[in-house]
């Protein structure tokens, strides 16, 4: 049992919804108290300066069985990105060592920490190449950091489930073995098997009572239409509300009553939608490369009441050789491929990585009022643009009340 934090009190912070500086009273794991506060006896006490205070940062996808490999890549004969990749996986995949991937993931989550993630979703694979032992090493890790950040691991079959037999087998193993959620990737099967690979994911989740959070349609391509029956599916199975939707990259490419039929359709089943911005404006689409391929139509979704998150996908591996792990940069590459410039815009952006992010993966949402889990970062700068431009200053991450991690940059001159 965790020991109970001490309490807190950060004075003169800005939050994202007023103008003038407040106190905020850390108690008990929780937000206890906002406004003009007398200082508690015994109580830490902590200067913002006027600096931002904001809900801690959520990565709601990403790889990080495979991040930081990228140093290691062998060549790759294949013109096409998403080919290459595919096979560099299977290459990085089969030469795994569990003190490798251990020191790979415990780099990543020290950075997630560092920057302010409080939440972070990993899709780890799980298939007939690296079987279940990825999962296991990321289970312990997950287990060993709990104090500093709340992982989820998400059983993520990267080959196939239709062409092997063996994968659903090891896909139901895994969520019984550490796993907390089932991934699925349609795209990595033949044309004619996408549709059973969403049935057999679908029946998986009802039968096991698992989510279900599933890469779709990653191309820039107007024929895929997974989302749209991944919706129908959803509905069928009576597990709206379950079931998430990553990448969506297709959704850009359908003409304009296409695409509202899918994202209503979206709404209906209760489907939340993660983008991917980073590593998607790298890989999909080909040139003239179509605005906003990297987003999903992402005001479309907004203007509907779709809850979007957006997500790094990857950090310096055979998919993505960018990437710091912060969540504040996928905001700003976020508002960039959609064209999100305003102060409004900007927020919303800032939400996709915070509270819509929370949303996404389950975890508490309250945003910053009384009650709430304190998982926080406190920045230095006092402007929310500052923050998504990672403006030289410092962030202090707090995890349930208690500060855990943080970060400082600075620049210099002759």
């Amino acid at each position: 049992m965790r020991p109970e934090p001490e309490p807190l009190l950060i004075r003169g912070a800005r939050l994202l919804d007023s103008t003038a500086p407040v106190d905020v009273h850390l108690a008990g794991g929780r937000i206890a108290a906002v406004g003009d506060l007398p200082a508690p006896p015994t109580v830490e006490i902590i200067d913002a300066e006027g600096g931002l205070l904001t809900p801690a940062f959520v990565e709601p996808h990403f790889h990080m069985d495979k991040a930081l490999t990228h140093p290691n890549l062998p060549p790759s004969d294949h013109d096409h990105p998403l080919d290459a990749a595919l096979e560099r996986t299977r290459h990085v995949k089969a030469r795994y060592t569990p003190e490798r991937l251990r020191d790979r993931a415990t780099t990543a989550i020290r950075l997630a920490v560092g920057h302010g993630v409080g939440t972070l979703r990993a899709h780890v694979d799980v298939d007939p190449v690296g079987g279940l032992s990825a999962l296991g090493v990321m289970a312990d890790l997950r287990d060993r950091h709990r104090d500093l950040i709340d992982i989820q691991l998400v059983a993520f079959p990267q080959e196939s489930i239709v062409r092997d037999p063996g994968a659903l087998r090891l896909l139901r193993e895994a969520l019984t073995s550490g796993a907390d959620v089932l991934g699925g990737a349609p795209d990595v099967e033949e044309p004619q098997d996408r549709l059973r690979h969403l049935d057999l994911l679908v029946e998986l989740a009802a039968e096991t009572g698992a989510d279900l959070d599933v890469h779709c349609d990653y191309s820039y391509d107007p024929a895929q239409r997974d989302l749209e029956e991944l919706a129908r599916r959803t509905i069928d199975a009576s597990l709206a509300g379950r079931v998430r939707a990553g990448h969506c990259c297709a959704l850009d490419a359908y003409d304009e009553t296409t695409a509202t039929e899918v994202v209503e359709a979206v709404l209906a089943a209760g489907i939340a939608v993660c983008v991917c911005p980073m590593g998607n404006l790298l890989l999909v689409g080909d040139s003239p490369r179509p605005p906003g391929r990297g987003v999903a139509r992402l005001r479309s979704l907004l203007a509907h009441g779709v809850t979007v998150a957006a997500g790094g996908d990857n950090m310096n591996d055979m998919w993505f050789p960018f990437g710091r792990l912060d969540p504040a940069e996928v905001a700003m590459v976020t508002a960039i491929a959609a064209r999100m410039w305003s102060d409004r815009q900007l927020r919303q952006v800032f939400d996709m990585v915070t509270v819509n992010a929370a949303h996404y993966v389950g975890a508490p949402a309250e945003g910053m009022q009384v009650g709430a889990v304190a998982d926080l970062v406190l920045f230095s700068a006092t402007r929310l643009s500052d923050v998504l431009r990672n403006a030289p200053g410092r962030r202090t991450t707090i995890k349930r009340g208690r500060i855990v991690g943080g970060g400082t940059s600075t620049v210099w001159t002759t």
